[in-house]
């Protein structure tokens, strides 16, 4: 590998200079060509620009000219006459019209056929409104002159500043167009007037395939693609005022053709000298060592797998140094592969310990939780008996919680335990223990939500003291009600609330005080927040909200207890 790679760097020092010498010739060359190109793209532009002004900077002065006459001003009878006479020799402009305040043409240069109104054309009303000479953003259909004409249109004042109506100019827009197509006649590229908002106006034969930013600099070549993907380069020259533009582009490929073939010239051939010394000193290397590292890379590659079943023999024939690695790598996988074994029998002794431990330990608490049973049914009816079975009841959740861990394959290798599983069996044994209490309802509804095995013994235990207060307290004789499990998600955040419908929960009793307590504690433990709502004839809630560590994407809230 080394060898090769110093043969390449020997033959790129020695054809480097000559390849930076061509290309820094290519790279100048292309620069001398390109600002050609462009002083060209912007002179044609300029050129068209100077020629397609004309018929504004007439009409300009025509406008101003008639403002001194008074025929004109007040709209008198020689009116139409003063203005026929100023377009006598200038096709361009194709009318010139006095408008009165109330939009009413009253005198034209072209004889009116019929009474023309044109108050509400919108680009009147911001002609007259204008504190100056403006022109139409978009070219008009006049009904006057009977074509698509640009309106040129000067307001005019009364001495106390009122609207005075306006005097137009039409320019024609067919006029405009025919001098694009004359200046496009010879060449490559396409013509077109646009307005600031880039409304077309007048195109030459070749249609622009893009749409130019009118905002950008004047006299600049701009780059841009068009719907095909070409790319075009193209100026911006202004026509008149602001509000006008001519357009120049020509495809980027024919505008810089002649200067990319050189610059490809003299950067290819150095390139394809330095490409083909490369190839000759690859295929020398690849016979040497290349063959022998694909084969070991192959071989570590299986390795990196955990398959350490390597082939020694294969590399007998390879070069001392190759096949010295190769031993060496063979060995540190032999070495792994008795680790690997021997760190899996371990884990896995360790799994099955665990296991054992929870088994007995969920074994020793059944034995309580019967020794309590016995020790239950001596005890007659009263404070007692009622601490004994809330104590079965923990205990039985505890039970509950080992017997999820051992037997089923419940998350113990990551140390969490299914929130749905464990409220579904817990809300059984709840309801089993409380099974004389038949017109009471027990519903539970969980998310499919992993929680870990620490948050699992406190929620468990929270959950007996809530349910078990509910049954005890919250529904006197013979009352019929529910009580609502609910275990969601909220963000990072979980959510477990207890709600009954029973008549009011209200501690006064020494048990109901310490069950009170004990939730406090369980809610600590998760750091979670206890809150507990309550009034007469409305039941009780009792909801903690504890984070979550790495709290997962909850599934559907599901219910995971019947009635």
């Amino acid at each position: 590998m080394t060898m090769r790679r110093g043969l390449i760097l020997v033959v790129f020092a020695a054809l480097l200079p000559v390849a930076v010498a061509s290309f820094i010739q290519g790279m100048s060359t292309l620069e001398n060509t390109r600002k050609l190109a462009f002083d060209r793209l912007k002179g044609t532009a300029s050129a068209v620009a100077e020629r397609q002004r004309d018929p504004f900077v007439i009409a300009q002065h025509l406008l101003l000219g008639h403002t001194t006459n008074s025929d004109v001003i007040r709209m008198t009878a020689d009116c139409d006459s003063a203005l026929r006479i100023s377009l006598s020799n200038y096709p361009p402009v194709t009318n010139i019209a006095r408008t009165a305040a109330d939009g009413a043409v009253r005198c034209s240069a072209i004889p009116l056929s019929k009474p023309v109104n044109i108050a509400n054309e919108g680009w009147w009303q911001r002609g007259v409104s204008a504190n100056g000479m403006t022109i139409t953003k978009a070219p008009i259909f006049s009904p006057i002159a009977q074509r698509n004409v640009l309106f040129l249109i000067l307001p005019l004042r009364t001495a106390d500043g009122q609207s005075n109506g306006t005097i137009t100019a039409a320019i024609d827009v067919k006029y405009l167009r025919d001098g694009l197509r004359q200046a496009e006649r010879g060449g490559a590229g396409a013509l077109a007037i646009v307005t600031r908002d880039g409304t077309h106006v007048a195109s030459g034969d070749r249609l622009l395939p893009f749409s130019p930013d009118v905002t950008a600099r004047q006299n600049q070549p701009v780059e841009i693609r068009d719907s095909k993907g070409r790319l075009w380069i193209y100026t911006l020259h202004k026509l008149y005022s602001s509000d006008l533009f001519v357009v120049y582009a020509e495809p980027r490929d024919t505008l810089m053709a002649a200067a990319v073939s050189q610059v490809r010239a003299s950067i290819l051939l150095p390139l394809i000298s330095i490409l083909l010394a490369s190839i000759a000193i690859w295929v020398g290397t690849n016979r040497l060592a290349l063959i022998w590292l694909r084969e070991l890379r192959i071989v570590s590659r299986r390795f990196a797998q955990g398959d350490f079943t390597g082939d020694r023999r294969k590399f007998d024939s390879a070069p001392q140094e190759i096949a010295a690695f190769s031993a060496d790598l063979h060995s540190m996988a032999d070495v792994i592969d008795r680790r690997n074994s021997d760190l899996t029998h371990a884990l896995e002794a360790k799994t099955l310990l665990t296991r054992e431990v929870h088994h007995r330990v969920k074994n020793n608490l059944q034995i309580i939780n019967s020794l309590l049973t016995l020790q239950s049914g001596r005890v007659r009816e009263g404070p007692a008996k009622e601490v004994l079975a809330q104590t079965r009841a923990r205990i039985n959740a505890l039970a509950l919680i080992h017997r999820l861990l051992y037997e089923r394959d419940n998350g113990y290798e990551r140390g969490e335990v299914p929130i749905n599983n464990l409220m579904a069996e817990l809300c059984a044994q709840l309801r089993g223990a409380s099974r004389s209490m038949t017109q009471v309802q027990l519903i539970c509804h969980a998310s499919n939500v992993p929680v870990p095995i620490e948050y699992a013994v406190p929620l468990t235990l929270f959950v007996v003291e809530a349910v078990t207060n509910a049954f005890r307290h919250a529904f006197p004789k013979g009352m019929r009600g529910a009580i609502i499990l609910r275990f969601d998600l909220d963000g990072e955040n979980a959510i477990l609330d207890i709600s009954d419908n029973g008549q009011g929960y209200v501690v006064s009793d020494e048990a109901a005080q310490m069950g009170t307590e004990l939730m406090r504690g369980f809610a600590t433990q998760v750091d979670g927040k206890l809150s507990t709502s309550s009034s007469e004839g409305s039941g009780t809630k009792v909801a903690l909200r504890f984070p979550l560590p790495n709290t997962p994407a909850a599934s559907t809230l599901e219910l995971v207890s019947p009635a």
